[in-house]
């Protein structure tokens, strides 16, 4: 009984230590039977993955450090110039939302104070009244923007160009350069916009935009978007773009191109290349010509030693290249392997035996119903031959029959003519018989008249000499007798 008693505290008091002691884990019965250098193997590469993690987050931090950094300097340095970023349509990535930064605090700039030479314009500006705008003598030059991306019009492009060109302003069209569709592709938007014969000055293509190209993707699309429309308009376009973003992407391989450079500060920009406009300011107060966007507008100026001769359009005859730069979006491929040749054609790939026997069972299924459809049209052209055979005969047939029938009619109609002349002259010589014998009866009748008259008129002596002969011939006459004789 003691001892019991004994044992049932020293169990209690070795569970109530045992927490705070601590219980070592099971081992896992899949790890038990494993062997033990390939749980080594395992431990190893959790290790490695844990110090590649590791890696990873101290890279991260010095990204980030850097970007710090960066956003540092681009906070001591003037803002680069910022059109509207119209996000194309055929771009439907849903995007995780970012804070929207600070508007940036600005005074408007009386365009009437300062120097400058044109100015551009999109949708942002609303409702310009030109003719008002006109009056300003400083503007020599109005850049228009006509399209954006792939697929994107500005609504107020085709008002814009056509007012602005009926009150006088020179005037020329920009794109705005997409980085989620192809430089191909956009060319195709921008002429379709831009009209050749309504440009006064040379195209522009707005650069703003990298991610998420890479530098050499974005040089050799603005190649090739640039290459594209010097062939079609005849001309090298204008390139606009931000000092800094001009140096960190595009530099020396578009030194060459006349260049639209954007600095909002009151030093010119520097480059170290030859630039034409320099785009100032963006808050030039043109109220109440402006409706939209306050009555703001960017406003530009000429280098020293340029003018509006140097932008404007004169299109020349430029041959059409045969091979183009490839555009880093539409081929896949890395931009070192872009090249200006053509491409050549692939060879196909060599077809299994089964494939090859569906290719020739489809190829005998076409023929077969090629020749069948050959053979349909054939017979539904002979029988269109001999219905159109029958048809002809029987519109002969008709006009035979007809001119037969038109025939008859004239022979009865002149049957019944030589009829009625028969009728008529029968019945003339009848009449002109009776006339005769009338005629002739008169006659007869006026005679014996005549004779009577004539024998009433007889002298005494003469009807003496009648009765005398007459008694001699030994008739018995009286006096009428005499007077008959």
């Amino acid at each position: 009984m003691y001892r019991t008693t004994i044992y049932s505290l020293l169990i209690t008091i070795m569970f109530a230590l045992q927490p705070a002691i601590g219980a070592a884990e099971p081992q896992n019965a899949v790890d038990i039977t494993k062997p033990t250098r390939e749980r080594v193997r395992r431990d190893k590469k959790d290790d490695k993955s844990t110090t590649a993690n590791k890696k990873n987050d101290n890279q991260d931090n010095n990204n980030n450090k850097d970007n710090k950094a960066d956003d540092k300097k681009d906070n001591d340095r003037p803002t680069p110039a910022k059109k509207e970023e119209t996000t194309p349509k055929a771009d439907t990535t849903a995007k995780p939302a970012q804070p929207k930064p600070k508007a940036r605090q600005t005074v408007a700039s009386n365009p009437d104070k300062v120097q400058f030479d044109g100015i551009d314009v999109s949708k942002h500006q609303g409702v310009i009244n030109w003719q008002e705008l006109k009056e300003n003598p400083k503007i020599k030059f109005v850049y228009i923007k006509a399209t954006e991306g792939s697929d994107y019009v500005d609504p107020r492009y085709r008002e814009n160009i056509r007012n602005a060109r009926k009150n006088g302003f020179k005037v020329g069209s920009y794109h705005f350069l997409s980085t989620k569709s192809s430089a191909t592709t956009q060319f195709r938007n921008f002429i379709n916009i831009a009209k050749r014969d309504e440009q006064d000055l040379i195209p522009v293509i707005d650069v703003e935009n990298l991610r998420p190209w890479s530098a050499q993707q974005l040089r050799d699309s603005l190649k090739v978007f640039a290459d594209l429309l010097e062939d079609y308009y005849g001309c090298k376009p204008l390139i606009y773009t931000s000092e800094k973003f001009f140096t960190s992407n595009l530099g020396r391989a578009f030194a060459h191109y006349p260049l639209f450079i954007a600095k909002y500060s009151s030093a010119q920009p520097n480059i170290g290349y030859k630039w034409i406009l320099w785009q100032f300011a963006d808050n030039g107060a043109f109220k109440p010509a402006v409706k939209g966007n306050n009555g703001l507008v960017d406003m530009s100026r000429f280098n020293k030693d340029c003018s509006i001769n140097d932008i404007i359009y004169r299109p020349g005859k430029h041959a059409q290249r045969k091979g183009s730069v490839k555009d880093a979006v539409d081929y896949k491929e890395k931009p070192s392997t872009v090249n200006m040749t053509e491409e050549k054609p692939k060879e196909a790939p060599k077809l299994s035996k089964k494939q090859q026997e569906e290719a020739k069972r489809k190829a005998d299924k076409e023929k077969k119903a090629k020749e069948r459809n050959k053979k349909i049209a054939e017979e539904e052209a002979k029988k269109k031959a001999e219905a159109d055979r029958k048809a002809k005969e029987k519109a002969e047939h008709l006009k035979k029959e007809k001119a037969q029938q038109q025939a008859r009619e004239a022979a009865a109609k002149k049957e019944a003519e030589d009829k009625a002349k028969r009728k008529a002259a029968a019945q003339k010589a009848r009449e002109e018989k009776a006339k005769q014998k009338a005629s002739n009866k008169t006659s007869t009748k006026k005679s014996a008249s005549l004779l009577n008259s004539s024998s009433s008129k007889l002298t005494q002596s003469q009807r003496n000499d009648s009765i005398r002969n007459a008694r001699l011939k030994g008739r018995k006459i009286n006096k009428s007798s005499a007077d008959n004789d």
